[in-house]
């Protein structure tokens, strides 16, 4: 006897990759899964899509989302377009494949049968099928590699952002007279000894090809850069294969060709260059490493920009370390004040270690379990919020730096920070976990710390220092959490 009965209730995964599809291709996969659905019974409960997305890795955000879910059981069965929405990679099928199996949840191709995936013959129409997926990508990526090497060997432009001082003309080399002069000053004052600071001085702002100031990071990047005396280069490192990172070692297919590109710098300017910079490497090889305990913890006030630890040395040769706003160091844009270390450092474990000391493990345990486990499932709600908290923060920074002052206002901030911490630290937990987080473990975490702030701060503030905000006046507000 017929029966309407809904059987299962399933999610649809849809994908696309930027070779030859676009977003139509998404729409024509999940009419067709909503077809599937309607004639086999079945309830579609979520949809989780890649639009611009390779099949050859994992390491997508539609995929991870449902992955989370899947061991939440928010479903009993996923269903693909074919296989090759799924993955183009013969082991991150399987291992896809394999986690569903131990879940207990069915995965379902409208235009693939697919089994039971430990049984040896399906397994085998499987990695057929998948493994047709990947030889055609690897035939692809041949073809493109190489037709960029043909390209590269007629030292072309094969793409990304072409170095200050030169401008892309059909595909060639061409220099910029007026980025020319900037880098030529750039390399005649440091080979002179000039330091960074000197250089930026004279720079006066200018900006690179992103139209950003020029900062600490693009001088090195600059003075490094052989291009600059003729050399072109493609292909230095190996940085990812198969869209998966791949250590950034020295390639040994590089492609090299010398004289191949219009030169800024000449040889003696370069080598003077290259000898300062050996130098200050083998000093720096050779200075003890200084600990800053708040490294990538406080967050300027006034640009938004994270700070930075430090080290100077005074004339009489007294040596104090303090922390300095990023864009302050880099490029000189900003105009916060700099933070003693010693000082800030003492302030956060102090407090720190009252705050534990006074902490009731079990209530808080479970309110950061409450607060972390009970978010949207794709955490739509969360970045929402924490947009709208920042907007409101950068509000209220810009009427206080233009003189407004009232005691509310500067309490309403507080309290938006410290919930602007809060959904940061949701947000990244649940990035970069799939599984509910335990009670038990936080109360851990706690009692853990107890017993070793004094002796493992760092560990200590590495665990319980959410962020810690900069005030354009010196001042700082520390948030603890989880």
């Amino acid at each position: 006897m017929f029966s309407n009965k809904i059987i299962l209730n399933a999610a649809a995964y849809a994908r696309y990759s930027t070779d030859m599809q676009t977003e139509n291709s998404i729409a024509y996969q999940l009419d067709a899964i909503k077809k599937y659905c309607n004639d086999n019974h079945i309830q579609l409960v979520k949809v989780y899509k890649d639009e611009a997305y390779s099949g050859t890795n994992t390491n997508r955000p539609g995929f991870r989302a449902m992955l989370a879910d899947a061991k939440q059981h928010l479903f009993d069965a996923v269903i693909i377009y074919d296989i090759s929405r799924g993955s183009r990679n013969i082991a991150d099928w399987f291992e896809f494949r394999n986690e569903m199996a131990i879940l207990r949840i069915k995965v379902i191709s409208v235009n693939q049968p697919l089994g039971d995936a430990l049984d040896p013959n399906n397994f085998l129409v499987e990695m057929i099928n998948v493994g047709l997926g990947q030889h055609m990508v690897l035939d692809t990526r041949k073809k493109s590699i190489a037709g960029v090497c043909a390209k590269a060997r007629e030292a072309k432009f094969c793409g990304g952002i072409a170095p200050l001082g030169y401008d892309i003309v059909n595909g060639d080399y061409v220099i910029n007279k007026a980025e020319a002069k900037l880098v030529q000053t750039i390399y005649t004052m440091y080979a002179a000894g000039k330091s960074y600071d000197d250089i930026l001085k004279v720079l006066k702002g200018s900006k690179g090809k992103l139209g950003r100031p020029i900062g600490k990071n693009s001088l090195h990047s600059i003075l490094k850069n052989e291009r600059y005396i003729g050399v072109y280069t493609w292909n230095k490192r190996e940085m990812k294969v198969m869209g998966k990172w791949a250590g950034g070692k020295p390639n040994p297919n590089v492609i090299r060709i010398e004289d191949a590109i219009p030169r800024i710098i000449d040889d003696v300017t370069w080598e003077a260059v290259r000898n300062r910079m050996r130098q200050k490497e083998r000093c720096a090889a050779n200075k003890a490493k200084t600990v800053y305990l708040l490294s990538g913890l406080i967050e300027c006030e006034e640009c938004g920009a994270t700070f930075v630890g430090h080290r100077s040395t005074n004339t009489r040769g007294y040596s104090s370390r303090y922390y300095i706003c990023g864009n302050k160091y880099r490029t000189r844009t900003c105009h916060s004040k700099n933070i003693s270390a010693d000082k800030i450092e003492a302030f956060v474990v102090q407090n720190l270690k009252a705050y534990l000391s006074n902490a009731d493990f079990s209530e808080t345990a479970q309110i950061i379990c409450d607060k972390i486990n009970n978010t949207t499932p794709n955490l739509s709600e969360e970045r929402k919020e924490l947009k709208q908290v920042n907007d409101k923060i950068s509000n209220g920074v810009k009427a206080i730096l233009s003189g407004l002052d009232l005691p509310e206002l500067k309490e309403e901030l507080d309290r938006l920070r410290v919930r602007k911490s809060e959904l940061e630290d949701i947000i990244k937990y649940n990035d970069t976990h799939s599984s509910a987080i335990e009670p038990e473990s936080i109360i851990a975490l706690f009692k853990n710390a107890v017993e070793h702030i004094g002796t493992d701060n760092q560990a200590a503030i590495k665990n319980f220092i959410t962020k810690i905000y900069a005030h354009a006046d010196g001042s700082a507000t520390v948030n603890i959490g989880v």
